[in-house]
């Protein structure tokens, strides 16, 4: 059939199969050229055409030897080596990248390009391997099928297709949501790891690759000159060296990230600890062997509250426990399991990946809710499907919002009346299909999704909801269509009374575009994370060099802007970072972002002495309707300012290490042992050291003692977490029980759970 194909192509194409070749990478191009983060020349169009070209390479190879445009590699009428030959072919295939290169190029004067260097590094690593590898499975084939007219097709496209079949296996079956395939060249994973620079790995990757095509090639030319009667000579000592090498770098394919599985993993991690429910691997390191007790006990607690919520129990259904694996930070993460940004539960594995900031970290609750859904869930990966193909990725993350159910400053249900009403909100009869959820913002399509099962659940029951759940068959279990239904929660939503905080916090957080919708939003987006990691780690100088790079081919948006004058603050250069913030126009700024810039702005007047000046600034940004935390901040330096005390201006707004801040709140307290805020500041800074029982000492003395209904409810806060861990439940339940009638949203929900969580360790404790 494909000899047919391309014989008959190559008498009605001017210039046959190639020239066709070309036309349908070009037409291509130009469609891509419309198309958001595929009109770059970057990652996603060298991953698109890194396939289409490998393809056709590899078809065009095959072409060519049986049509006797190029003589078999090692066929009997060749009369000079087959290297040569190769050289040659790979020139015209290399050919292919051209056109779309140049088309997707020059759409860079409709379509900004932040990062040239980048895009061109990606087509030259994707796509041109790509293409040779292609020829080479070809070349390969052709060689050792001989006349047989089905076989070379079927060996050369067998060869990248076993490589994505085992890329498809290793996603499923091992933990790493990254990858590498001949063709596409890089998996990237989630779409909410917006940040993408050239992967090292990808680099390996290809130098073992260049490796291996030389070995075929050299190889084939050896037994070429063997058939002649000839000594392959320097071929064979070429062929040896390459196999060598690449056998060489293949044995260490994890340590160069291309292929980590399981086992490198948990070795790496070094620490493992097995409970009633998980097996736990966490980083060995002093820190995390100090809080395993603390690790395992918010495991198994919220294990006992998933398991009331779903009313299931995997591990006593399936015998099989819970894997946790417990990753130290954000960048070590990305390096083993390829989620920066992105936690990820394989439940059909029942296993989760996750960073883990504290007990009630909501990253914990959100993965182990997807575990939970796994005994009801549907196909060989236990999840909700879309007409038996699809994944239902809005029922798949609704559901596990809606177990959690995060404390902030707006719960889902109020989140989602919020942006109803200012007209942000995601419309979930578009969403709720297989590929609708991925074109929204994460943030809202989470958030809507999570407060409309919730809903569902609350209303008719969760047994309900697991039998619509796996094929999103909501006519045969509620007895109405989905859209009924979402009439029914908007509703329910909008009859809802949300304060003047809460819009503003819900018009700040959620009024946000998608990837697709972001100018060069791959490469702005390692900008920011590189300009970010570099004043983490002191080297301000650099931070500021990626800060101007962004801002080269973005606007200056505010909450970057922010960060700069934050950098620049850091180096002692407060004048200018005044006037950065003094030009931005804050028009068309939420209120909430408006507060940030007066905050700022009090802060570096109050580092320059400008106490009247700090102390308004502050006031301002509190009559913008700011969160909980923001407010708890600004109260905080507004007492300090109106009291004139330095001693506040190095503890709350200098930036020093952690050392000499402490020193400064200790001295302050020590000086002023009844001033309140000293010794709120020493308390809190106790409990975040987990030192509880001094905690304990501080925050009674100064329970209900700040004059802000906001910093009251904070020591409550940590006075009920500092009664839990010093085991103290019937004090700390008294705490919550207080917080329960409590106005912000953030408290209420976390009482909530703190008592539950203190009945749960009255008898299970360790």
């Amino acid at each position: 059939m494909w000899m047919s194909v391309f014989n008959h192509l190559g008498r009605v194409v001017p210039g046959g199969a190639h020239g066709l070749a070309h036309g349908v990478a070009c037409a291509s191009a130009v469609v891509l050229a419309f198309v958001p983060l595929f009109n770059l020349v970057g990652y996603e169009s060298a991953a698109f055409f890194g396939v289409m070209l490998g393809l056709f390479a590899t078809g065009l190879t095959v072409y060519s030897v049986r049509s006797g445009a190029i003589a078999s590699p090692l066929g009997r009428e060749r009369t000079q080596g087959p290297a040569r030959d190769f050289g040659k072919l790979a020139l015209h295939h290399l050919a292919l990248m051209a056109g779309p290169l140049l088309i997707l190029t020059l759409n860079g004067i409709r379509v900004p390009n932040c990062d040239w260097a980048s895009g061109f590094a990606f087509w030259a690593v994707i796509v041109a391997p790509a293409i040779l590898l292609g020829q080479a499975a070809a070349w390969v084939a052709t060689s050792v099928a001989g006349d047989r007219k089905i076989a070379p097709w079927v060996i050369a496209f067998g060869f990248p297709l076993a490589d994505a079949a085992a890329l498809a296996h290793h996603l499923a079956f091992e933990p790493p949501i990254v990858g590498h395939q001949w063709f596409l060249g890089y998996f990237g994973g989630s779409i909410y790891d917006e940040a993408l620079g050239l992967p090292p790995s990808l680099l390996a990757y290809r130098v073992l690759h260049l490796v291996a095509i030389v070995c075929v090639v050299a190889s084939i030319q050896g037994v070429f000159e063997l058939r002649r009667g000839r000594w392959p000579g320097w071929t064979a000592f070429v062929a040896l060296g390459a196999a060598t090498v690449f056998f060489a770098g293949f044995s260490e394919r994890a340590r160069f990230g291309i292929s980590i599985d399981r086992a490198h993993i948990v070795e790496e991690l070094g620490g493992k600890v097995e409970t009633e429910h998980f097996v736990i691997y966490y980083p060995k390191s002093r820190g995390y062997i100090e809080r395993l007790d603390e690790i395992i006990d918010d495991h198994e607690f919220r294990y006992a509250q998933m398991r009331e919520f779903f009313g299931t129990d995997p591990v006593a259904e399936s015998g099989q426990p819970v894997t946790s694996f417990v990753y130290r930070d954000r960048d070590s993460k990305a390096d083993l399991m390829g989620g920066r940004d992105t936690m990820v539960a394989k439940l059909w594995l029942h296993e989760m990946h996750i960073l883990w900031r504290g007990p009630g970290d909501r990253m914990l609750a959100h993965e182990l809710a997807h575990i939970f859904t796994e005994p009801f869930g549907a196909g060989p990966l236990r999840l909700s499907t879309q007409r038996r193909v699809g994944v239902n990725m809005g029922l798949v993350e609704g559901v596990a919002v809606a177990a959690e159910w995060p404390a902030g400053d707006l719960d889902p249900h109020e989140a989602t009346a919020a942006m109803r009403r200012l007209e942000i909100a995601p419309d979930l009869r578009r969403i709720l299909g297989a590929g609708g959820f991925w074109t929204e913002a994460s943030g809202p399509a989470y958030t809507a999704m999570g407060s409309f099962v919730r809903y569902l659940v609350d209303e008719e029951g969760m047994e309900a909801f697991k039998e619509a759940y796996p094929r999103g068959d909501f006519a045969g279990v509620y007895g109405v269509e989905v859209a009924e239904l979402i009439g029914r929660w908007e509703a329910h939503l909008d009859e809802m009374e949300l304060s003047p905080r809460q819009m503003e916090v819900a018009r700040d957080r959620y009024d946000r575009r998608s990837i697709f919708g972001r100018v060069c939003a791959r490469a702005q987006a390692e900008r920011l994370r590189r300009a970010r990691q570099a004043a983490s780690n002191g080297a301000l100088a650099a931070s500021l060099t990626h800060y101007e790079a962004f801002f080269d081919y973005e606007a200056k948006s505010p909450p970057i802007v922010r960060e700069y004058a934050e950098v620049l603050r850091h180096m002692g250069r407060e004048d200018e970072a005044l006037a950065i913030l003094a030009a931005v126009e804050r028009e068309d700024l939420t209120n909430v972002e408006r507060a940030r810039f007066l905050e700022m702005e009090g802060d570096l007047r109050w580092s320059k002495s400008d106490e009247a000046g700090a102390g308004e600034l502050y006031r301002r940004a509190i009559d913008k309707k700011v969160g909980v935390d923001r407010e708890r901040r600004l109260r905080l330096k507004i007492r300090a300012v109106d009291a004139g005390d330095d001693r506040g201006r190095r503890v709350l707004v200098e930036r020093i290490s952690e050392e000499p801040r402490l020193y400064a709140m200790m001295m302050w307290l020590k000086e002023s042992p009844d001033d309140p805020v000293a010794r709120y500041l020493v308390g809190r800074s106790a409990w975040r050291s987990r030192l509880h029982d001094e905690a304990i000492e501080h925050l009674e003395r100064v329970r209900g003692q700040l004059g802000a209904d906001v910093l009251d409810a904070e020591v409550l806060r940590m006075l009920g977490q500092s009664y839990y861990f010093e085991g103290r439940f019937d004090d700390s339940h008294a705490i919550w029980k207080q917080l329960a009638t409590s106005e912000m949203t953030p408290y209420r929900e976390a009482s909530s759970q703190w008592m539950m969580r203190v009945e749960w360790a009255r008898g299970n404790r360790r």
